[in-house]
């Protein structure tokens, strides 16, 4: 009750509009073409991740969909029989499927990496500051005394005073809603 306060969450950078957009955009594309462009949110997932099992999901969505389409272009015209059902079935789950994992995939990357941010300010004495880091120029003015500061903050008794009262009316409060 009488340690250190936590400090606050940080606040998280805003999502980017771009970023907002690119899923709109990327969602939309594979949901209006019924799964047929699926591959391009899973080629842009791969790119902005390059994991291998991105690179493998993406090879994977290529070849559902190219399946698909031999299979709607070699097929009968007037009944598409079982295996154009089966096709048109893979279509469809590519048409759902897609878009939630390149969603939550790309949400968690974004995050990561606003979680992974570089420092403010280069550390001191590990050679020439990266990113373009400009060190402050001497102003000419003295720098402040160093004052030595307590090492505990000071006691608040009145607050506690007015704590231990409220707490006591509402004790007193409590006990008479249990009596009735």
């Amino acid at each position: 009750m009488h340690g250190h306060v936590p400090a606050p969450p940080q606040p998280r950078p805003a999502t980017t509009a771009l970023a907002v957009t690119q899923r709109v955009l990327f969602v939309t594309v594979t949901l209006l073409s019924l799964g047929i462009l699926s591959w391009v949110a899973m080629l842009r997932l791969a790119i902005l991740r390059r994991r291998p099992l991105d690179w493998a999901l993406f090879w994977a969505t290529c070849a559902l969909v190219l399946a698909t389409l031999v299979v709607f272009g070699t097929g009968p015209d007037d009944e598409p029989g079982t295996l154009g059902y089966i096709a048109l079935a893979v279509l469809f789950a590519l048409a759902i499927g897609v878009p939630v994992h390149y969603l939550m995939a790309d949400i968690r990357h974004h995050r990561l990496v606003s979680a992974v941010a570089p420092p403010p300010y280069p550390p001191q004495g590990y050679g020439p500051a990266p990113y373009g880091y400009v060190p402050p120029q001497p102003t000419g003015y003295p720098e402040p005394t160093a004052y030595p500061q307590p090492s505990a903050p000071p006691h608040q008794p009145q607050r506690i005073e007015r704590v231990r009262a409220e707490l006591d009316e509402l004790s007193d409060y409590l006990r008479k809603e249990q009596g009735r």
